[in-house]
């Protein structure tokens, strides 16, 4: 096996310390199940010695410009629309293209629609490359829509050497192929505070996610998220208290009051919202609970293979059941409309709502 840029010992020493991991699923891989000696977690050895690169995390600025003057190196960036999606790699592999979830395993639901989704006009150009992307829509982890099925939007692309491409050329060759890019919102000098203090308050309003500034190399990237998206989140999660991750609720509450002071924006108005958002969405889980009910939320998936369903359910974490509340076919696919239960805020919310205490 040749491994390119990732020496062998490295593999090796991880393998043994478990830190990676051999799967055989559709094709046979090994997964770093953890960061090991500079790799990232997610990392991918697939047959033939191909490295899909894990993709690492970026850091977020809680102000722009003194976030930007500490962590952005070139005199020009662009600003892209941060897409709140599945986050997938997606790579050609012998003569198939395979995509991979940001944890390193294979995913046969997005491979299928990775298949579907006219690529080969890129792999055929780029053989090596690796597209990074966020999939939206009906699939087993994002918000369901009757607007479309799925959408793929690629945020980057890997050479292969884990060196991702300058953003005119990542454009480019994303154009000529016709594979959708996230939208850009804008070209900026970092001088020009006025033009990019206007694009993040208009993505504010329209109550996008928020923004990933990259320089113009590709060597340079930072996130930064408005408060409306932080409250939105705060109250599309709050009534999953228990399930989220460490520090959610906090981190996004501590964003959006540097936003809010930054902008000189209503405090008073944001305080409602922020407040709303958190006894809403705790008071209907509340409600669910004293009716009966589980804290659940449902998602819609159209799949060729059938099989896909099983590999769903399989790799859903052990904190979440999966009931499936429709299964009709289409065609030649199948349509799934599915609950996912969250079990650990069902169970301490319920304990609590019948009489359960807490020592602090």
């Amino acid at each position: 096996m040749s491994l390119g840029k990732l020496d062998k010992n490295i593999l090796k020493n991880a393998m043994e310390k478990g830190k990676a991991q051999p799967k055989k699923e559709e094709i046979d891989y090994i997964r770093f199940r953890s960061p090991f000696r500079g790799v990232e977690r997610g990392t991918v050895i697939a047959p033939g010695g191909k490295i899909i690169w894990g993709f690492p995390h970026i850091k977020r600025i809680f102000t722009l410009k003194a976030g930007m003057e500490k962590n952005i190196h070139e005199s020009t960036v662009y600003f892209e629309q941060k897409i709140d999606g599945f986050n997938v790699r997606i790579a050609k592999i012998g003569t198939r293209i395979y995509a991979f979830s940001r944890g390193g395993f294979l995913d046969p639901f997005v491979t299928e629609k990775a298949r579907e989704a006219g690529l080969e006009s890129f792999f055929d150009a780029h053989p090596k490359y690796i597209l990074c992307g966020e999939m939206i829509g009906n699939t087993p982890y994002t918000k369901p829509t009757k607007d479309f099925d799925v959408k793929l939007f690629v945020f980057d692309i890997d050479d292969g050497h884990n060196n991702y491409l300058p953003c005119e050329m990542k454009y480019e060759i994303l154009r000529k192929c016709g594979v959708p890019s996230v939208p850009v919102i804008g070209k900026f000098k970092t001088s020009d505070s006025k033009g990019m203090d206007r694009a993040v308050q208009d993505v504010n309003k329209a109550r996008k996610e928020g923004i990933v500034i990259k320089s113009e190399g590709r060597k340079d990237v930072v996130k930064y998220v408005n408060p409306n998206a932080d409250i939105d989140d705060i109250a599309n999660c709050s009534g999953l208290f228990f399930d989220m991750p460490f520090g959610f609720f906090n981190q996004r509450v501590l964003r959006s009051a540097y936003f809010i002071r930054d902008y000189g924006m209503d405090r008073e108005k944001y305080g409602k919202e922020l407040g709303i958002a958190f006894y809403e969405g705790i008071a209907k889980a509340l409600d669910a609970l004293a009716a009966g009910r589980n804290i659940e939320d449902e998602f819609e998936i159209l799949i060729k293979d059938e099989k896909i369903w099983d590999e769903i359910r399989r790799h859903m974490g052990k904190e979440v059941k999966l009931s499936v509340i429709f299964k009709r076919k289409e065609k030649d696919r199948t349509r799934i409309r599915f609950s996912k239960t969250y079990l650990r805020t069902t169970r301490l919310l319920r304990a609590y709502l019948n009489g359960k205490g807490m020592t602090d």
